[in-house]
């Protein structure tokens, strides 16, 4: 019995031809308006309401809440929660945000924002700076994450960036390609970022106490290392500590502004920090 073999005849290589230049040239088109999505993606995510990032957000943050973190003492909720409201009413933001703030139980001497306006701050953090100035200082390079809609940015790019990966992969969006929850709420931001909401902060800082001493606080501790305190990884991916700390003495010698008596926190603070 002969061996079939398969030829191919003109019409047939000129259907594979043709479906092989329409398939690069759909492919070219997918990969330019990816990119293009991506270089214009701080123009219209921003047009994505903050209501709307609540929406989104709101089932990671409450299966967070639920099995994951333990809230810390009331008192702190309260002092913590009335302190970033006050910071963030001073910029005089109009837009429908309602800050969301968690003071939660953990070693890691951290905070974070993430979409929604939600703020997490450990307790661990609020012990190791010690005192008002400092941690205001914190909250307000938190708050100007949610001012310049970084959380929002940042997890735009990075979906795109995973929806290209996914689809050049074939391995589709499947957990082991995209992990949603971790990603949206813990949000890593590039070096301009961090440096413009450090900027905004120690203006928060300068408008509510008249002076910034404080300000450098927390990147004194994390140089510092102290220890059986344990830091969340992503601060390596931050600007270097020092060069933080160069930067914020350059802006408050600009400014010409004061460094003046720290506010120490209020007894009941204390006691809840001590428990």
């Amino acid at each position: 019995m002969a061996d079939y073999v398969h030829t191919v005849d003109a019409d047939e290589q000129a259907k594979i031809a043709s479906f092989l230049r329409w398939f690069a040239i759909g492919s070219a088109l997918f990969i330019a308006a990816i990119i293009a999505l991506f270089v214009t993606a701080d123009r219209w995510l921003r047009l994505i309401s903050i209501e709307s990032e609540r929406r989104f957000i709101e089932p990671y943050i409450n299966l967070l809440v639920e099995s994951d973190i333990v809230e810390s003492d009331p008192v702190l909720q309260a002092y913590v929660g009335d302190l970033a409201r006050d910071l963030h009413a001073q910029l005089g933001d109009d837009r429908e945000l309602d800050l969301r703030v968690f003071v939660v139980e953990g070693d890691m001497v951290n905070a974070f924002a993430t979409l929604g306006g939600y703020i997490f701050v450990f307790d661990s953090l609020i012990e190791a700076v010690e005192d008002e100035n400092s941690l205001a200082m914190v909250l307000g390079h938190e708050i100007a994450h949610v001012h310049h809609r970084d959380p929002l940015l940042g997890t735009g790019r990075a979906m795109l960036i995973q929806l290209a990966l996914s689809t050049f992969s074939g391995n589709g969006l499947d957990p082991n390609t995209v992990n949603v929850g971790s990603d949206v709420i813990l949000n890593q931001y590039s070096r301009e970022q961090e440096l413009a909401a450090d900027e905004l902060a120690l203006q928060l800082v300068q408008d509510r106490y008249e002076h910034v001493g404080g300000a450098t606080r927390l990147f004194e501790i994390i140089g510092n290392d102290l220890e059986d305190v344990q830091f969340a990884e992503f601060l390596s991916t931050h600007p270097a500590t020092d060069a933080r700390i160069e930067r914020i003495e350059a802006l408050t010698a600009e400014h010409g502004w004061p460094i003046g008596e720290l506010t120490p926190y209020p007894d009941a603070v204390l006691e809840a920090l001590r428990q």
